[in-house]
């Protein structure tokens, strides 16, 4: 029976939860099991581990419950095969005890030649001959190993990446519906990731709270304009590939519903590319919406950690100027760049070193959906200072970089 949340009250009394509003058929219907620390999951029928140990089971919820329950899942030690679908087709979690292990889709660019092509792993050329010796017995993969293309280890790197990112696609949605399967040895292969799952997940629900914070900015009337000219830009980027066919198509299309229309992509990828070329500070989207997140109180410490950094690139700038030296920007780019996950770039800095305006914007995107991801930039943007003093105390004389240094831990405590 439908239950009316909006008259459910939660309280703590005496070291117990107390749920208020329910009539008496509902309350006895209720179960629930624990996620983590701070989170719980509320169910109807026989309660939520009764459901996870069904054969079947199906439903829909929030992208930010979705989180929750994928988390729940992996408490619950969970086996079998999550299909999914948010709205531009299904994908599949396979699950083995708890672990996310594999992830497959029935769409075109979920395949694996299409991610690593995106990712500037393989060159059209080879995308396209390796497909064509793909057949029912012989796999992508096989045809990358046996062409000598792939080792076996970028292979094993590559379906890791696909697996990535379908999962992170989930979270594109605000909403999502899904059924479940339970049952042992059901994924086709298996890759394993070196962070949790609580880390896995974060990552993922944090690209879709990015994503979903830039889509909203998208209007009607919106339109894409290069920061940098389309024509020094695709020479920057190897003929054929990806990205170079994608400037070149926003140098043709301005309008942002032209450039879904003429995208070979589906429109969650198209918008998504759009927003790393934002965040790199390559074009920009207008009309721009100001939505105010620097005024959130709890991104005060990340707001803090953004101006240390300001700080310090304008000391050390002034350094090296001072002792007329060019300061490298390309390594401090390339050291920003290393800092972000496969795929999922959020930090990036532009020509003169400093954070770009959207990039910035992005990082207060995720961290108001995900308070957790103001630790995890917290450290990034403090391994970019601390980096930064170390050029400088390379390249300048003693007393200058100390002094940059000290200042900066004066400024901070």
């Amino acid at each position: 029976m439908p239950v009316d949340t909006q008259r459910l009250s939660v309280t703590e009394q005496e070291g117990q939860v107390v749920i208020t509003g329910l009539d008496a058929e509902a309350e006895s219907k209720w179960g629930v099991m624990q996620l983590d620390q701070r989170h719980v999951l509320l169910s109807l029928g026989d309660g939520a581990a009764s459901v996870l140990k069904a054969p079947t089971s199906f439903g829909s919820c929030p992208s930010g419950v979705f989180r929750d329950f994928l988390l729940g899942l992996n408490v619950a030690h969970f086996s079998g095969v999550l299909a999914v679908d948010s709205g531009f087709g299904q994908k599949r979690l396979f699950f083995d005890h708890g672990q996310i292990v594999f992830a497959g889709s029935n769409i075109m660019d979920d395949r694996l030649g299409e991610v690593i092509f995106r990712e500037a792993r393989i060159s059209l050329d080879e995308l396209t001959d390796s497909a064509a010796q793909v057949t029912k017995s012989r796999k992508f993969g096989q045809v990358l190993i046996a062409g000598s293309i792939f080792t076996n280890t970028e292979l094993w790197l590559a379906l890791k990446l696909q697996v990535r990112q379908i999962i992170r696609s989930l979270f594109m949605a605000e909403q999502v519906f899904f059924e479940m399967e339970s049952g042992h040895g059901l994924a086709p292969t298996q890759v394993v990731f070196q962070e949790s799952m609580q880390e896995l997940i974060t990552e993922c629900y944090s690209f879709g709270c990015a994503f979903r914070s830039f889509l909203s900015k998208l209007k009607s009337d919106s339109q894409v304009a290069l920061t940098v000219s389309g024509e020094k830009l695709k020479s920057e980027q190897a003929e054929g590939t990806f990205m170079a066919d994608f400037i070149g198509l926003l140098g043709q299309e301005s309008h942002v519903q032209s450039l879904l229309n003429a995208s070979k992509l589906i429109d969650p990828y198209t918008v998504a590319t759009l927003l790393n070329l934002v965040n790199q500070g390559l074009c920009r989207v207008t009309p721009e919406v100001d939505e105010g997140r620097r005024n959130v109180p709890h991104l005060a410490p990340l707001r803090g950690k953004v101006d240390a950094l300001t700080y310090v690139l304008a000391a050390v700038r002034k350094g090296f100027e001072g002792a007329h030296k060019n300061l490298p920007i390309a390594d401090l780019r390339t050291f920003a760049a290393a800092l972000n996950p496969d795929g999922f770039a959020s930090i990036y800095l532009d020509e003169h070193g400093a954070l770009t305006k959207d990039c910035i914007g992005g990082m207060f995107s995720q961290c108001i959906a995900n308070t957790g991801r103001i630790a995890y930039f917290d450290r990034a943007l403090e391994s970019l200072i601390q980096f930064l003093l170390q050029v400088a105390g390379d390249n300048l004389e003693y007393k200058v970089a100390s002094g940059i240094r000290q200042d900066y831990r004066a400024v901070t405590q």
